[in-house]
């Protein structure tokens, strides 16, 4: 009696086989979910400091993510992307916050020098913003004054001619050179008034 035909087993493979399924992956997980709150933390200025902490661990459990065997590498792989993407969005928000602050600083303890100049055809009174209050002075030809400001600073200058004649006058303000503010005005008692200030030259 022959015995019954059994057909031979694939090259490889063995009768138990050696197959493993794969399984989940705690550290990818874990640098997936640190690599999205890195990166939600980088775009925010001042904040984003917390991604300089939570982008190198959701790199570090990524990496670790990748060495597990029989394991999904996809969250491992998508954490260590989110994280380094958080750092680098980290390091240029925070740069650019730094220059901000430091351009801010620079214009408010910048140094400006104003002018005041007023031109006119005969006696005038000159009202003036020197820096702490307000300033006068009677004037019979041309006038001119100079003041040190700090920082953002606003200017005032008005000119009036005198009450018994006809006169032409003019006032303007000058800011580190450039004009910013400049009128004119004739007749009795004629008027002219200019205002500036440091930002707008």
């Amino acid at each position: 009696m022959s015995e019954p035909y059994s057909p031979p087993l694939a090259q490889g493979s063995s009768a138990q086989g050696n197959f493993q399924p794969q399984k989940g992956n705690g550290f990818g997980t874990t640098a997936l979910v640190l690599g999205i709150v890195a990166v939600v933390f980088a775009i925010i200025p001042i904040l984003g400091t917390v991604a300089f902490i939570l982008g190198p661990l959701a790199i570090i459990f990524g990496g670790i993510g990748l060495t597990r065997k029989f394991t999904k590498k996809g969250t491992s792989i998508a954490g260590l992307v989110l994280g380094a993407v958080a750092v680098i969005i980290a390091i240029i928000v925070t740069s650019m916050v730094a220059a901000a602050a430091n351009g801010v600083n620079d214009a408010l303890n910048k140094e400006h020098k104003i002018e005041y100049v007023v031109t006119t055809t005969g006696p005038a009174k000159v009202t003036y913003w020197n820096g702490e209050g307000s300033s006068n002075e009677d004037i019979a030809a041309n006038w001119k004054k100079d003041v040190t400001a700090k920082g953002i600073s606003f200017s005032t200058l008005s000119v009036t001619g005198d009450f018994s004649a006809a006169t032409s006058v003019t006032c303007e303000i000058l800011v580190d050179g450039a004009s910013v503010s400049k009128n004119s005005g004739s007749g009795t008692a004629a008027m002219a008034s200019c205002s500036g200030n440091s930002s707008a030259k």
